[in-house]
This record gives structure tokens, sequence and C-alpha cells, in this order.
């Protein structure tokens, strides 16, 4: 959702939306007491929710598009998503080439790139980066994304102990080559995301090891990036405070003073902070609200496709999901169709496989319809009954789930020695609480050592 202006998450985001809250400004009647809307309006300064707290704010280790969204204010790739088309733009690197073959790419840096100490960015930052992302001690989620990157693979998996034969190679301070393992005419959209990003080596080798995680070099004060916004102050829960940066390359491009991060993990709570005033975008609407809003404040939401796939997981080493004709007709058995309709109703599309439509222009032809009757055929054939019933589990320690509270508010457990958490005013104590909400339909089990034989999980 929004108040009183909108725009894409990407770079172009905090370049052009200054000029959208500065007409706002003008359009805002005065008040005895300002909201942070009007205030942000008045000093440039956006006020924005971002559903949960980040794991940090290292470019390598981000594990969520609500980290990135403020990893991608700090700090800056090669190049950048234009935020019209989505094609890949120009940012660190003000061009690039590559070999007739699409294996080896060139990319030319800006000379007046800079850290927000006022260290030039050079190639070397981004050969640093790409060698430690890939550092199997680091553990970093999105390693493989690199692994396009020749020797990369080797490298990650501890084949390859000689990170010099990565295929990324610093010919001069603003020339960097990346050799890739095969053909990649689509690298200078992959470069965009953060994985790819820099990192200034001094201030993290300052506060700890190449491949360490958590150290303390991503802390206010410690924190050296390249983007348009600096770190000023980071609260755990509560904020996270950024001013534009005075190094930046472009800095007279970017028109916001400031930018405030909340996480709010609470989508209820962020619809009533914005629909008092409190910012000027969310990053998600309750499902009991989107009918609402979209009748009577239409121009208030803001829907974009996001490329995520969710799933379910199934362990396949346990009867009776070894067999693939189970699989298979549970896959048959689920009406999706129906559950976007009637359960999530946010406007998401069906998925019959795992590539999102139209990505990069490209759109699977695979199909997985609602058939009950062929689903039924197969559990015949794998001699299982139709009407099979998944038994109570045997709680124990160590255990993970996600309790569906409501739609949309999924919370996560973990089952302690003696009894469950207690936690969010409502969490189950006991195991037979459990039970209750298991027999309701309610519980996903996410991580167990025993009983349920499958896992809900999510690909970002």
């Amino acid at each position: 959702m929004r108040n009183n202006s909108t725009a894409r998450t990407t770079p172009a985001f905090f370049t052009r939306l200054g000029f959208v809250l500065a007409l706002a400004a003008t359009l805002a009647g005065c008040a005895k007491r300002e909201t942070l809307v009007e205030s942000g309006n008045r000093t440039q300064t956006l006020h924005l929710g971002n559903l949960s707290e980040p794991n940090d704010l290292d470019p390598q280790v981000s594990d969520s598009n609500q980290t990135s969204q403020i990893i991608k204010a700090l700090f800056e790739g090669l190049a950048m998503y234009d935020a019209a088309t989505c094609a890949p733009v120009p940012a660190v690197a003000e061009r690039w080439e590559s070999s007739a073959d699409a294996k080896r790419w060139t990319f030319f840096l800006r000379q007046n790139a800079r850290w927000s100490n006022g260290d030039p960015v050079t190639a070397h930052d981004f050969v640093y980066a790409f060698r430690r992302i890939l550092s199997p001690g680091l553990a970093a989620e999105y390693a493989p994304m690199l692994y396009v990157l020749k020797n990369g693979e080797a490298f990650h998996r501890g084949t390859l102990k000689d990170a010099t034969q990565i295929g990324a190679i610093a010919a001069d301070d603003h020339t960097l080559v990346l050799e890739l393992d095969a053909a990649l005419a689509h690298l200078p959209k992959m470069v965009c995301h953060t994985p790819w990003f820099p990192v200034h080596r001094a201030t993290i080798e300052k506060h700890g090891r190449m491949d360490q995680r958590g150290t303390a070099w991503t802390r206010p004060g410690n924190l050296v990036g390249n983007g348009y916004f600096v770190l000023d102050e980071w609260k755990p829960n509560q904020i996270i405070r950024c001013s534009k940066s005075p190094t930046y390359w472009d800095r007279d491009a970017v028109k916001l003073n400031a930018v405030n991060f909340y996480p709010i993990d609470s989508q209820d709570a962020e619809e009533r902070a914005f629909r008092s005033g409190q910012l000027h975008v969310t990053a998600d609407i309750p499902l009991s609200k989107i009918a609402v809003y979209k009748r009577d404040h239409p121009e208030q939401i803001l829907s974009h496709v996001v490329l995520a796939t969710y799933l379910y997981r199934f362990n396949v080493t346990q009867p009776p999901l070894n067999d693939s004709r189970v699989r298979r007709a549970l896959a048959l058995s689920i009406d999706r169709a129906r559950i976007v309709s009637e359960v999530s109703r946010g406007g998401q599309l069906v998925a019959s496989h795992f590539t999102p439509p139209d990505t990069d222009g490209f759109t699977a032809r695979i199909d997985l319809p609602y058939d009950v009757t062929e689903a039924r055929r197969l559990l015949a054939e794998a001699k299982v009954p139709a009407d099979i019933v998944m038994r109570r589990p045997q709680w124990k320690p160590g255990d993970v789930i996600v309790v569906d509270y409501a739609p949309g508010q999924p919370y996560t457990y973990v089952r302690g020695a003696e009894t469950w958490p207690v936690d969010k005013g409502r969490t189950p104590k006991t195991d037979a609480d459990i039970d209750k909400l298991w027999d309701n339909g309610q519980v996903r089990p996410v991580l167990q050592s025993g009983g349920v034989p499958f896992a809900a999980s999510r690909l970002p």
C-alpha cells in the first residue's frame, strides 16, 4: 500500500520518489500535529514498512527480499534494474561488453565511484566480494548464484582451494573481467542481485575474518557502503535509519534526504500504521483488507509480480512418499486455482512449474492440472488408500513447526525440551495444544526428527 506517493523499490525508487513526495508536501494541509508521512513529505524522508527484521546488512549473507531492500539502499553493484523495464542499466560499471561466445565479460567501472569513507570503489573490491561469498566457511545462501563463474562451484564445494582460480579478475583498478564456465547472455541482469555487490575489505577484516558471519562491520558507525544512503541507526525490531550519502557518485540525482525502514512483522499492525499516516509504503496488506482497499481506495494499492514460488517439499525416503505415483497423485489433488481465489486472494498465480511465467520472456509449457480422478487411479495403482490420513506426529525436542492462526499469519515455533516457548500471547504451551491445532489443519511441520514425512518451504 502507499500513502500519497508510490514508486518501485529499485534504485530508481530512491531517485524518483523524492519528486513525488515534494509534490505531496505542497498538497498536505497544515495540522497541529504532523504525522510521519506529512513530516516526511516536508523533509524528504521516506517511511517504509519492511515486514521483518533483516538477518544482517551484509550483501553476501542476505536471505530475503526485506533484507535486500535495505542493502540496495546502502550498496550498489555493477548494474541495477531499471524501474520501468527491469532491464539492467549502468551502476558502478558505466558500460560492459562480452566476447562473441558470451563466456567472457568485461565491466568498465566508473572513475568517480566511492565508498562512504571516501575510498575509491575498484575492481578488486568485486573480486574480493565474489571470493568471499564463495568461501565455504561463510555458508552464504545465495553462493550458488555465482556458480556461473569459472571454478566458482568447485571452490565453494571445497574441491578447489585456490581462490585465484575463480573466474573474476581485476585487470586494473577499473576493469573487471568475469570468465564463465558456459555462455550466459543474461549475466548483466544477474549482477543486479545483492550477492554480486562489492564489499569494503578493510572494514570486514577490521572486525573479523573474511568468511565470518555476524560481525560488527555492519553496525552503525562501522558499515562502509557505496550506495545512495549511509547507515545512521539500527534498533533491532524497531527502525533502521539511513541518510543520503555525501560520497555517492550520482548523489545529485538522489532527491530523498533519508529513508527509514520499519521491520513490522504483523500485517495488521503495518496497515494500522499506514492508515494513521506513519508509513508512506507498506510491505504487504492483510488479506482481510484487500477487498476493502480495492473497493474504497484502489489508488492506494500497488500490485506487482514477485519472482517467488511456494511449494511443499517431501521426504521421499519414507513410504508411501518414496513412490513417485503417490507424489504425482498428491500434486494432482491440489486445487491451486481455488486456493488462489478463495484463500490467498492476493492476485497470486497458479504454479504448475518452478519458473514463474514470462521470466525474461520465458514461460514453461508444462501444466499440472487439478485431476482428482487421475490422482485416485495413481493411488490405487500404488496400493495406497485414497482416504489415507496422516497420523498425529510424536513431537520431539528440536522439531520446528509453522502454525497458521489465520491466512497470511504464520508463526514458527521450535519444540523445547519441556514445553513450547510462550510468545505472541497465544503460543501453544503443551504438545496437547499443538495436537488440537494439528487436528484443525493449522500446523505445518518444517523440520522434524520423526513422524511427519514432509516439510513446508519457500523458494525465493
